[in-house]
């Protein structure tokens, strides 16, 4: 209610003001006083009048069974005439069966019954209609008086309605108003929903922030850390001993390289059968050809062999080349790969160093924490905005429907005010 407070104001009412808390009471008064003012009308005489038009139709639907024929009429016209003021009072009759008067005079039993009656009284009056032009040929003034009797019965039924009609526009205000009243309330308990949902997303936030804050804290002492210093010296030893092993194994591949293609030719020899190669020798010869660094040098010194017997079929330039190539491979690949595996031993035993520090785990753990707390305090926050537009709109929303109560209780009184 404390919305609604701010939309009409907290004041003490005057005689032309009322609170937006005292609205309900006041439009039910009004309900009833309106009610009231239209049940005494009816009740007063309406209602008498059409009960005795009802019995002047009934009495001039038996008169018009009882006429008889005035005059010289040809049979069969009589014949015509008489089975049509048949059908005339068969619709008479139907009419006074089904408008029944009712003992209440509140707006809403009016209505009922005006709708009713005047839905029963259109029709027998469309069906008379079409039987009465051949009635009236033979039984011209019962006919007559009987149409007269039930037209005059409508006129009625349109002046029972009619002081409803002529405050139309108050009843509708007054049921506008009920709804609008309750609507502001439904809106309003949303909206006081939804503040508390802001309230409890800004505490929230608030606390992620805070426990951010002291995330990012703990981060930084620990960066500042011997241990985390020491973590640091080691990790960057670990990357010179990489970089160490990755340029012995990039000089161990550029003294293979030159060889390639004179290893390419052996290898197609040999799968194709024209050459045949010991096992040791052909798995010597595909680590040559895809991983050079587990090349056993002693697979050099076969190759120097098959070189040297012409098996290759090269020009003797190109036999010169690779086998000067080879014998520089003899010479030195033994001590890379010994230099190269020691590289490989220094590397693992500086991760297994690196690996019993704890700063690297906290490190680790601490942006972990950090990035979930960040994710959720951004989700947190769309929330919030969503929920703040939903409580603007809402608002606004409140606030149409606090002109359109105005407007309704301007049409009921147009010297009320809702202070």
């Amino acid at each position: 209610m404390k919305l609604i407070d701010r939309l009409f104001g907290k004041r003490q009412t005057s005689p032309s003001g009322i609170t937006f808390d005292e609205l309900p009471e006041w439009l039910e008064s009004r309900s009833r006083k309106v009610s009231e003012e239209i049940g005494r009308e009816a009740s007063s005489s309406l209602y008498s009048e059409i009960r005795k038009a009802l019995s002047a139709i009934k009495e001039s639907t038996t008169a018009l069974e009882e006429a008889t024929p005035e005059g010289r009429f040809h049979l069969k016209m009589v014949k015509v005439a008489s089975s049509n003021r048949d059908n005339m009072s068969k619709q008479v009759r139907m009419l006074l069966d089904n408008i029944n008067i009712p003992q209440a005079t509140d707006i809403g039993t009016i209505v009922e019954f005006h709708e009713n009656a005047i839905q029963t009284l259109t029709v027998c009056l469309e069906n008379m209609m079409k039987s009465y032009q051949y009635t009236k040929l033979v039984y011209f003034e019962e006919s007559k008086e009987l149409i007269a009797k039930v037209n005059a019965l409508g006129r009625l039924l349109n002046e029972l309605i009619e002081p409803i009609d002529n405050k139309r526009n108050v009843l509708d205000a007054l049921n506008s108003a009920k709804t609008t009243i309750q609507n502001i309330k439904n809106v309003s308990q949303d909206i006081g929903f939804n503040e508390k949902t802001i309230k409890n997303s800004e505490e929230k936030i608030a606390l992620l922030k805070k426990e951010l804050d002291e995330k990012k804290k703990a981060l930084a002492l620990l960066r500042d850390s011997e241990p985390w210093k020491q973590y640091i010296k080691s990790r960057e030893e670990l990357i010179s001993l990489e970089t160490d092993a990755g340029k012995k194994e990039a000089e161990i591949r550029g003294l293979i390289l030159p060889l390639n293609k004179a290893l390419g030719r052996l290898k197609q020899l040999s799968d194709s059968g024209r050459y045949t190669l010991a096992p040791e020798i052909r798995e010597g010869l595909n680590s040559c050809l895809s991983e050079q660094i587990n090349v056993n040098p002693e697979f050099f010194i076969e190759f120097q062999k098959i070189v040297e017997s012409g098996v290759l079929n090269l020009t003797t330039e190109k036999t010169n080349k690779i086998l000067e190539q080879t014998k520089l491979v003899l010479a030195s690949l033994d001590s890379l790969k010994t230099e190269y595996q020691a590289l490989r031993e220094d590397i693992e035993k500086q991760k297994e160093k690196i690996s019993g520090l704890k700063s690297a785990g906290e490190e680790a753990e601490l942006e972990k924490e950090i990035a979930d707390l960040k994710d959720k305090t951004a989700a947190l926050e769309k929330e919030l905005e969503l929920s703040r537009n939903r409580v603007e709109s809402l608002k606004r929303d409140v606030e149409s429907k606090r002109q359109e109560l105005l407007r309704c209780v301007s049409v009921i009184d147009s010297r009320m005010r809702i202070s």
